[in-house]
């Protein structure tokens, strides 16, 4: 081995912060061509990584090899004073260096973003020792990430002595100067760009990309994308540690995270959005420096570089974890010869016709990661990270403590049955187009709710779902179906009335994974995890039911459906979760008929009498609209001002459900044209459409009446003309929030008692 060959563990403080150090992509590389689908995959790892970290893991996430020769001279063509002092020619991990760097562009314009906003809270006097820790640490790691994006020179005019750490041949040319320097490639243009945004101290700018760098503008979109939903804790961030804030308040986390913590400690809990985006993108900004590694593979020249290169990558993507767990399985049968005929070929050839050749291996890592979440947790009821080590080892070590020598080839098969099931329930029962029986011979009711969950993606319930399914697939009656919808609506109306009660998911994923481990012994139910010490048989649905109410109350503080009444109608719903508030104002306009005695209401009919929890009434174009509009028009005055006042704009009593073309023809327009329009579309008799459009809107557009008269029937806005009273009073729509909650409680708590 040649004495000057290196390969060692870097951080991307390492391997890119180096002074005068730049990356040079020669001409036979592929073009920048990471997608969506990478990006997704690398922020997924951020998310398990910076988990890991804060258990004081390490190492906290690891990107593969980068592939690097030491080699100025093969910069062609070059201004030899211009070079930077160190060149590494990039042979393999472009693609990963490349969107690295993207993300330090968009990260620090967040970055400065929020600095700008707690520098206006220290000039206004703020005091506030966390503001203050917060604007000096999160300076330091702004700078550390613009350093990384471009470095300074000695030589060079102007903004020119600013040099892009990375550029590709032929097209880039570091230079000194207008004249010589070019940076045409999408990354050496935009590094160059955000080095310009820098020196004009404009660094919270976003960079407008020009029309026809098209893949450069979908990859800062997807980016900032993921970016923003770290900022503010979305829903889809499965990191506890970001979206929890928990560093805040745990010395020790906060030192491994960031190498620093606030003084005092405070209570994440306590703080506004502004301040919890500034500590989540520290967190980001920090991992990526310190906790993401590669190997940095260093060669002495472009053929031995190319040696190691080759066999890296002869087998293309990596082995998934199902694919290494297979030889495991056919030893426990024999050998090759007994497995072909055995129950374990069997469920294991179910497992993998799920994954077959064609499938792109992006979209096979990512289902098999998602199956092996849920298989684990119905297993075991552990919580899998979807990294690949460690998928790989949770499948070996869990199958070989139940297969020969030590365990049996009945614990064997029983393992491969299981992930069979769960594979057959995460691709013929949870998709769209789900292929299974089971759903078929469901209720409207029934599947309306696994759309629900499906569409909020609220994975944690599919082990337990699986679960009940592996019990009707192993006797498909209509009792074992009965059990399974019975969980099904259950965890629905769990979920609904948790997640609308409150402004975050904190806890309910927890209550989900303990169920499986322990279950819950308040109420006698047994652990649901198939070998976390479960019970011969499935409990009865009756139990499940039974739990998740207690747990309702006990963690939840519903214990009447009263107690939701009072939390949904305060809640900001519409921010909380549009889908959510879909299925809330299904259900509370499920068989309503009009409250006579109190105008712009509706009430309870009889049953029949309008069938709203229906996968066709969650099909049709339906969207989440506003009655009072987010954004009132200057000098409207049809709306009572304490609507806006009192933060009622997203509250369930000032929503409702219609097309989104409809919606955009009334707009922010004012009370009594909205009151007249909703007339119309409740209208079904043409004419009488017609005569109240000629008697209440003259004037209209003919484009607008065509619209109107053509247009569906508008169940969901019925009645919402009965409210004459101009402007709209704020108490008609506080008094709408409490009527709609009290129906639809009607509906959701039924599925629990």
């Amino acid at each position: 081995m040649p004495s000057n060959f290196t390969a060692d563990p870097s951080t991307l403080r390492q391997l890119i912060l180096q002074p005068g150090q730049g990356f040079y992509v020669p001409a036979y590389q592929r073009d920048f061509t990471w997608g969506k689908d990478e990006i997704s995959r690398l922020f997924e790892d951020l998310e398990q990584g910076i988990t890991r970290a804060a258990q004081g893991k390490t190492p906290s996430t690891f990107l593969g090899s980068v592939i690097l020769v030491s080699d100025r001279d093969s910069v062609m063509p070059k201004h030899v004073d211009a070079l930077p002092t160190t060149v590494l020619q990039v042979v393999d991990g472009q693609q990963r260096l490349s969107t690295l760097l993207t993300v330090f562009v968009v990260l620090s314009r967040s970055v400065s973003d929020d600095m700008r906003w707690l520098q206006q809270q220290i000039d206004a006097g703020s005091k506030n020792p966390l503001d203050i820790w917060l604007l000096n640490t999160l300076g330091e790691r702004r700078d550390e990430l613009l350093d990384a994006i471009a470095f300074k020179t000695y030589s060079g005019a102007g903004e020119f002595n600013m040099k892009p750490r990375l550029i590709r041949q032929v097209s880039d040319v570091w230079g000194n100067d207008a004249t010589h320097a070019i940076y045409e490639s999408d990354m050496a243009w935009l590094l160059m760009e955000a080095a310009r945004y820098r020196i004009q101290n404009q660094q919270h700018a976003a960079i407008p990309v020009p029309s026809d760098r098209l893949h450069l503008d979908l990859v800062l979109r997807v980016i900032a994308g993921h970016i923003d939903d770290l900022r503010i804790g979305a829903d889809e961030v499965d990191c506890d540690v970001l979206t929890e804030l928990q560093f805040l308040s745990d010395i020790g986390m906060a030192k491994a995270l960031i190498g620093s913590n606030s003084a005092p400690v405070v209570d994440p809990d306590a703080l506004d959005d502004h301040r919890k985006s500034a500590a989540r993108l520290l967190v980001l900004a920090s991992f990526l420096l310190n906790g993401v590694l590669v190997i940095d593979v260093k060669a002495p020249d472009e053929d031995y570089a190319f040696a190691l290169f080759e066999p890296l990558n002869t087998t293309g993507q990596p082995l998934t974890a199902l694919e290494t767990l297979k030889p495991l399985v056919v030893r426990s049968e024999g050998g090759i010869t007994n497995y072909s005929t055995s129950p374990s070929a069997a469920a294991f050839g179910r497992v993998e016709s799920y994954f077959p050749p064609s499938m792109r291996a992006d979209d096979r890592w990512k289902l098999s990661a998602d199956m092996l979440t849920a298989f684990a947790l119905a297993d075991t009821g552990r919580k899998l990270p979807r990294t690949l080590l460690d998928q790989r080892r949770y499948l070996r070590l869990q199958f070989q403590s139940v297969a020969p020598p030590n365990g049996s080839v009945e614990g064997a098969r029983a393992f491969a049955d299981q992930l069979a099931d769960v594979s057959a329930f995460l691709f013929e029962v949870w998709p769209r187009n789900g292929t299974s029986p089971l759903m078929s011979s469901g209720t409207d009711l029934d599947r309306l709710c696994l759309e629900v969950l499906r569409s909020t993606n609220h994975t944690v319930v599919l082990a337990l779902l699986a679960r009940y399914y592996s019990e009707w697939a192993a006797c498909p009656s209509s009792a074992s179906r009965s059990e399974f919808m019975s969980v099904l609506r259950a965890v629905t109306a769990f979920w609904v009335l948790w997640r609308t009660s409150r402004a975050t998911t904190r806890g309910i994923d927890d209550v989900h994974r303990k169920l499986m481990v322990t279950g819950h012994p308040a109420t006698g139910l047994p652990a649901m995890a198939r070998r976390a010490g479960a019970s011969a048989t499935l409990p009865a649905a009756t139990e499940v039911r039974a739990a998740l109410k207690s747990l309702l109350s006990t963690r939840g503080n519903i214990s009447a459906e009263a107690d939701w009444v009072v939390k949904v109608t305060v809640q900001p719903l519409y921010q909380t979760s549009k889908q959510l508030a879909k299925f809330i104002l299904l259900c509370a306009h499920d068989d309503r008929i009009e409250d006579y005695s109190a105008p712009g209401l509706v009430r309870r009919g009889v049953p029949g009498s309008f069938r709203a929890l229906t996968s066709e009434a969650w099909d049709s174009h339906y969207s989440v609209e506003h009655i009072a509009p987010q954004n009132l028009a200057q000098g409207d005055t049809s709306y009572d001002q304490a609507i806006y006042d009192q933060g009622l704009t997203d509250r369930l009593g000032n929503l409702t459900l219609m097309p989104v073309d409809l919606n955009e023809l009334i707009g922010n327009k004012t009370w009594p044209y909205k009151r007249c329009i909703y007339a119309v579309l409740s209208e079904t008799d043409p004419n009488a459409r017609l005569t109240h459009m000629q008697q209440q809107l003259p004037g209209l557009a003919p484009k607008t009446k065509n619209v109107l008269q053509s247009a569906s029937y508008l169940p969901f806005c019925e009645f919402l003309d009965k409210q004459a009273v101009s402007p709209l009073p704020h108490s008609y729509v506080a008094q709408r929030g409490q009527r709609l909650a009290e129906l639809a409680v009607e509906r959701l708590w039924p599925m629990l008692a």
